[in-house]
Parts: structure tokens; sequence; C-alpha cells
């Protein structure tokens, strides 16, 4: 004789713990879905109002350079017609300074990143800028230029200081028609920037040379970068040291 044995087990607690897991697994794995198209979208959107910022303010500094270059233009066209010399001279100064600004402005609508500005780029144009206004082809540059990017803020200030420091090179360190070699190079100093420029004329003296209006204009621009500008001097040459602080770029 054969003996069967048979055991009855109520899993239905069970099964509907299990469903419930599923149900639960189910509702957060929705959630979650949800949740990531709501960042993606909101992610889409920023990068669309970051893309139509970039597209406006690269426009205005494009607008801005070309307002700057037809004022330049006209001031030009009014000096032809001045005869007293001196006034010419100062009208002369200003244009520079209107160009320098122009330089400013197309680097930065040049500039991937609204909120960084080339040191190095400006320079290049700034230097091939200003001897091509002087007519001077006979002047050596030594280019010591790195990569260098900061606050677009500080771009302004920067690039009227190095305006006044080149064109105050050339028309005194290489005056007369005297040839020459310009040194120029840009530098990242852990967090601070260095710019320095250097001529082999005569030196001078910062305390009486004529050139003292100038140098005032860059001492308050270095101070509007938070930074400082020294000179050295000798009969061998004047080097200029420009220093201040910036972030490198993220």
């Amino acid at each position: 004789m054969q003996f069967f044995f048979a055991s009855q087990i109520d899993v239905t607690d069970r099964v509907e713990a299990q469903e419930k897991v599923a149900h639960q697994k189910a509702l957060f794995e929705a959630e979650v879905e949800a949740r990531t198209r709501q960042l993606k979208d909101a992610l889409a959107t920023n990068e669309r109002a970051l893309e139509e910022k970039t597209i406006l303010l690269h426009e205005v500094d494009h607008r801005v350079k070309n307002n700057l270059t037809m004022i330049g233009s006209l001031l030009r066209l009014q000096a032809n017609a001045i005869d007293d010399p001196r006034l010419v001279r100062t009208l002369g100064t200003m244009l520079e300074r209107i160009d320098a600004l122009a330089t400013v402005h197309r680097t930065l609508h040049q500039s991937p990143d609204i909120r960084r500005f080339d040191v190095g780029g400006f320079l290049q144009g700034l230097v091939a800028d200003v001897l091509a206004i002087a007519g001077r082809t006979d002047i050596e540059v030594v280019d010591r230029i790195e990569a260098v990017d900061i606050e677009a803020t500080k771009a302004t200030a920067l690039g009227l200081a190095l305006n006044e420091l080149l064109t105050n090179a050339v028309k005194h360190a290489f005056t007369g028609g005297r040839s020459g070699r310009l040194t120029v190079a840009a530098r990242r100093e852990g967090d601070a920037v260095v710019v320095e420029l250097g001529d082999d004329g005569p030196g001078f003296d910062p305390g009486t040379d004529s050139r003292s209006l100038g140098l005032v204009l860059v001492g308050r621009l270095s101070r509007q970068l938070d930074g400082t500008t020294e000179w050295t001097s000798s009969e061998h040459g004047t080097t200029s040291r420009t220093r201040f602080r910036s972030e490198p770029a993220e």
C-alpha cells in the first residue's frame, strides 16, 4: 500500500505583496522617466536661451565695433580739414583710443564664450593695428604671447591700457623713423595675468618725461583691473609689466 502526503500552504499574501512591489516599482520608474523628461526639456530650454543670449551679445559687440569704426572715420575726415598741428595730434590720440575700443569689441564678437576675453588674440590684433596706422613696417615684433582668457568685464580697461603702452612705445621709442624691436608677451601666472611690452629705444624718466599724462592714464586703468603697471627703463630700452588677478577659465 502506498501512502501520499500533501500539504496546502496559503500563498495569497505573498502574491499580493509581490504584486504591490511590482506596482510600486512601475510607479517609481514612471516618475523617474517623467522627471528625466522634465530635466531634459529644461536643459534644452536653457541651452536655447544661452544660445540666444550669446547671439544677441555678439550682435551688440559687432554693432558697437561698427559704430566706433564709423565715428573714427568721421573724425579722421574732420581732422583733414584742421590746420592746427597741435589739435590734429590731440585728435589723433583720441582716434587711437577709439580704434582700441573697436578692437576690443571685435575680439569679444569673435569669442565663442561671451564671459571670456582673449587677451592673446586682442594683443596680436592691436599690435598689427597700431603699427599699420603708424605706417611702421620697420619695427620687428617679437611675439611671446600665450593663450590667456580673462573675464570679459575687464576687456575695456585692459584694452585701453595696452593701447596707451603700445602707441607710446611706437611714438617715443622709435621716434624720428628709428627702426627697432618690440617685444610683446602675455602669460598666466597662477591666478594672475601678466602682460609685458618691451622696446629697445633710448629709455625715459617716468617722473619728467612728456608721456607722464599717458602714464597716469595707464595707472588709473590698471587700478580698475585691480592690478598694477610697472616700468623699467634704461638707455637700452623700456619694459612695462602689467599684472592683475584673473580667474582661469573653467
